[in-house]
């Protein structure tokens, strides 16, 4: 997957302040529409300005309204803390939105609820716990991203470039997306080279999940420490620290979920490349899908096979990235997408 659109357009969006948080608000709808759809997003605890995941979940509802064609408006809310989920849904809800985006693995239970309370909204979560059953209201649409791909993908590229045979990863809490992404990098790092070290730490759980860059610089100093040469920030801005840390240490650092190299300018001397999941495109697709008529709930997965994950362009790399490893890289992506290579996640 090749790069998510600049998010400078969030920067241009009105704010505004609400109970639970603070608001974003971006029009657009077309003048010739019979019906403007309107989409509510619901950050987790990261905030829109993560310049990773939740930013580019909500630049998925920045494509649709810039697609005229979907006659699309959209609305962000930024959640403080946990106990905010619920209540920024029901705002939208109470709003007459016709549909509510929620970010993230934490809001599965509260978006869960909501959905069976409100049967006339239809709700889309990003990164479901797993895939969703019968049980589940026909209004809940789950959006799955197999990061195991995306991170064995990051691995086996770590372990073709590390000098030193060590390489870091710092991760936020231990939820199965950010498990996933992990124990994909460490398996991606093993096959292409059996003996490096991998070394790697999660977010303790508190208040600032996913929000301590201070935290994931410390760690991946260790890390680096520990005779680290590359380092893997999973985990929103605090994994944002951790690169942030490669920077200042004139190591090599890997992004994650989005092409960090063009949302998040500062650590571009040391990132070699991200490992992506195209989140936009997802939560764009969902929404689609409400305004065609066509949302049947369920989860819609996005694999190597349908290029919702890979790695972004190695950028400045580029030159130092040799011909065999991309070569390399290549045949790991096409086995991935084929489904006849297996991550051990």
């Amino acid at each position: 997957m090749k790069g998510v659109r600049s998010l400078a357009a969030i920067a241009i969006v009105a704010m505004a302040a609400v109970a639970c948080g603070s608001t974003t608000t971006s029009g657009g709808s077309s003048s010739t529409c019979s019906k403007t759809w309107k989409v509510g997003l619901v950050t987790d605890v990261g905030k829109l300005s993560d310049k990773s995941f939740n930013a580019t979940s909500w630049q998925g509802v920045l494509d649709a309204q810039s697609d005229k064609s979907l006659c699309v408006t959209g609305k962000a809310i930024e959640s403080d803390q946990p106990t905010d989920y619920a209540k920024n849904m029901q705002t939208f809800v109470d709003q007459g939105y016709d549909m509510v985006v929620a970010v993230g693995f934490l809001m599965g239970d509260d978006v869960l609820a909501e959905a069976k309370k409100n049967p006339k909204t239809q709700f889309a979560l990003v990164d479901p716990a797993g895939p969703y059953d019968a049980s589940v209201p026909t209004n809940l649409t789950g959006l799955s991203f197999r990061e195991d791909q995306a991170g064995y993908l990051a691995g086996a590229l770590a372990g073709l470039y590390t000098k030193t045979n060590v390489v870091g990863g710092v991760y936020g809490l231990d939820i199965p997306p950010v498990h996933r992404y992990r124990v994909g990098f460490e398996n991606g790092l093993k096959s292409t080279n059996p003996g490096a070290k991998a070394l790697g730490v999660y977010q303790p759980p508190g208040p600032t999940a996913f929000n301590d860059p201070d935290w994931g610089k410390a760690r991946a100093i260790e890390q680096f420490n520990q005779n680290a040469d590359i380092v893997f920030g999973a985990g929103g801005n605090t994994g944002n620290g951790a690169l942030l840390a490669a920077v200042q240490k004139s190591k090599t650092c890997i992004g994650v979920d989005v092409d960090q190299f063009k949302s998040y300018p500062d650590a571009d001397q040391c990132l070699i490349t991200s490992a992506e999941k195209k989140l936009a495109t997802a939560v764009k697709t969902a929404i689609s899908n409400v305004v065609k008529g066509t949302a049947k709930g369920g989860t819609l997965t996005f694999d190597a096979s349908n290029g919702g994950v890979g790695l972004s362009a190695y950028h400045s790399f580029d030159s130092k990235v040799t011909s065999d490893m991309k070569s390399k890289i290549d045949a790991i992506q096409k086995q991935l997408a084929a489904g006849t290579l297996k991550t051990g996640a």
